[in-house]
């Protein structure tokens, strides 16, 4: 095998591999938000594309989940699935930050109760805005998430302490 083979072939395979990552990315912002759906018992089920958990503690273990996840928010707080079926109230939520990656908006739970980071990614930023309303006024926002939310600049929460770790 000639030695420009050796240096084209794997150039051809990144090329391909860059081209099914673009071409997948436009194709999930071109999807349209589909709007929250509630249930009999006060939940409403949101729509996500991908779930992620990050548990605070000896080992830090994280799991994510986008074959068929499941969040819905309901009175007394959120019910989501990555392996199993798992809760988190709304007291025990510290703040929810928005943050973009790859064309998908994702909502970071931060909490003190159960896992670490709740990372919630719901598509584009109609789909959060939706979210961001079914939320209790009484959840803190980060002044981005905020902003999504009310439409008015400066209207979160500011003196929070940012997530700056891995979400994804």
């Amino acid at each position: 095998m000639p030695p420009f083979f050796t240096i084209l072939m794997p150039l051809l395979v990144f090329a391909a591999v860059g081209i099914a990552l673009l071409r997948r990315r436009n194709a999930l912002r071109a999807m349209p938000s589909r709007p929250l759906e509630a249930a009999a018992d006060g939940m409403i089920a949101v729509p996500i594309r991908g779930l992620y958990l990050r548990r605070a503690g000896l080992f830090e273990g994280g799991s994510n989940n986008s074959v068929n996840p499941r969040f819905a928010s309901g009175p007394e707080g959120i019910r989501y699935r990555v392996f199993r079926e798992g809760r988190l109230p709304f007291s025990a939520i510290d703040h929810v930050e928005v943050r973009e990656r790859f064309g998908s908006v994702h909502l970071l739970f931060l909490n003190s109760f159960g896992p670490r980071l709740l990372s919630v990614n719901v598509g584009d930023r109609d789909s959060a805005k939706q979210v961001l309303n079914a939320l209790p006024r009484s959840v803190p926002l980060t002044p981005e998430a905020a902003v999504i939310r009310d439409d008015v600049a400066g209207a979160g929460t500011t003196g929070l302490h940012l997530y700056h770790g891995r979400f994804a």
